[in-house]
């Protein structure tokens, strides 16, 4: 692995859980008002008042993100404290919980009671007293996860991107209306939004430093990450594709959804303004075969906006490779960098500062004073973009912003349950591949 890579999964499972609850639909449970229920029906914080009481944070998805995001939402407040776990997989539960106490000691309230394992830990978590809940698993996950955080009255730390297809973004769309309602904060894990010199970039840029926009280009180009985990005899399909999933769509939404929706967000902040269309394209050239499951290792797009302005943005996970990292805008009056805090040729900005963990500080203090926030609408639109630009190319087809928030086509399983059959998806074929509806297993 290189820098470039997502927290991934932990080594093999020994032996793969065998669930004791009926197979969830993500089809049925997102048309269900209340899937989750809890006695918080209201929000925990006193909006508009100070809150000095001790807060519980619970953590679903105990990979390195999640347990990193768990670590910075204790650095943020001193009166936090974890009380509660859930991950998919046991070993991957008790490698977080040891890596947390390491760096936070007895702030790790989590007996073997709030330790969750399975399919439907999120549940069962969900039904203990946390105030504050962290969403880390992969993002196929994010949807069903946050309606049921919302519908029990929780807090909300939400790791990008937020879903995988558009009836995912559809769901956390309206998810966002009910937190909003509740009156529960949701951070986004979109963290250059916190990172203090791109909001100075941002805002010098908004202001006409460079004149008027008029075209923005993104490169995130790297060499890709570590090799799947070996298939074990015991492992069924859904043990091995979420073991190994960021190969997989329905539970990645492809590298480009996955780790470029950083990219997409800092444009869309920039232009504070979303796509009419997008024309895209990409495929697999270094990356193929089988043991890489079925994302490209290569995206490429041209969005166009009603202003007239463009956005080229250009991603790939090939090995032996130069990396490349920018986001550049070129204006009337002149051109910026915004990666190196550059206008002009004149740097403005020089130390990055921490933004994981800005981002939480942020939550806690306004948490703490009653200041509600809600990042929900721009890591929703954020997530579409990019989605937007994957089926473009994984069709072949110029796609439109209505074509994207009107598209049925489902990448949820039938069922979330370890015995479920879930054959090797097919790699997409520009010219072949139908992004407008249907269930994308039914292609297999």
């Amino acid at each position: 692995m290189n820098d470039d890579n997502p927290s991934r999964s932990s080594p093999p499972l020994e032996s793969a859980p065998n669930p004791e609850k009926s197979p969830v639909s993500r089809r049925r449970f997102l048309a269900q008002s209340g899937a989750v229920t809890s006695a918080a029906l209201f929000p925990s914080i006193t909006l508009g008042a100070p809150d000095n009481r001790k807060l519980k944070v619970g953590l679903i998805g105990c990979g390195g993100r999640g347990t990193g995001a768990a670590n910075q939402a204790l650095e943020a407040d001193s009166n936090t404290v974890v009380t509660a776990l859930a991950d998919a997989f046991p070993d991957q539960l008790e490698k977080g919980l040891k890596t947390l106490i390491k760096y936070q000691g007895e702030r790790i309230d989590v007996p073997p009671g709030r330790q969750f394992v399975g399919l439907d830990a999120y549940e069962k978590l969900l039904e203990t007293d946390v105030d504050i809940v962290l969403l880390a698993t992969p993002p196929g996950f994010r949807p069903l996860h946050y309606k049921a955080c919302i519908e029990a009255g929780k807090h909300v730390f939400a790791e990008k991107p937020v879903a995988v297809d558009a009836p995912g973004v559809r769901s956390v769309m309206e998810t966002n209306k009910k937190a909003e309602e509740k009156g529960l904060y949701v951070l986004s894990g979109l963290c250059w939004r916190y990172e203090t010199g791109m909001q100075d970039m941002i805002k010098r840029i908004q202001d006409g430093a460079i004149g008027d926009i008029v075209s923005v280009e993104s490169l995130r180009f790297g060499r890709g990450v570590g090799k799947m985990a070996e298939r074990q005899p015991d492992w069924t399909d859904m043990v091995y594709q979420i073991r190994n999933w960021y190969y997989y769509t329905w539970i990645c939404g492809d590298f480009l959804v996955e780790q470029s929706v950083h990219e997409i967000d800092k444009v869309s902040w920039l232009l504070d303004e979303y796509p009419t269309r997008v024309h895209a394209t990409g495929g697999r050239i270094s990356r193929t075969g089988p043991i890489y499951g079925h994302i490209y290792d290569h995206f490429s797009a041209v969005f166009e906006y009603e202003s007239g302005r463009r956005f080229y943005f250009g991603c790939r996970h090939q090995k032996d490779t130069t990396n490349v990292f920018r986001d550049q805008a070129l204006g009337t009056k002149g051109f910026s960098d915004l990666m190196r805090y550059d206008i002009n040729g004149e740097r403005v900005h020089r130390d990055r500062t921490v933004m994981h963990q800005l981002e939480h500080d942020y939550m806690y203090e306004k948490m703490r004073k009653g200041e509600y926030f809600n990042n929900g609408d721009y890591m929703a639109k954020s997530t579409l973009m990019g989605i937007m630009a994957r089926e473009s190319a994984y069709s072949g087809k110029s796609v439109t912003w209505e074509d994207m928030m009107n598209s049925s086509l489902d990448y949820s399983p039938p069922s979330y349950d370890w015995d479920q059959p879930l054959p090797e998806p097919p790699v997409a074929v520009p010219g072949k591949w139908d992004y407008t509806g249907g269930s994308s297993w039914e292609r297999a």
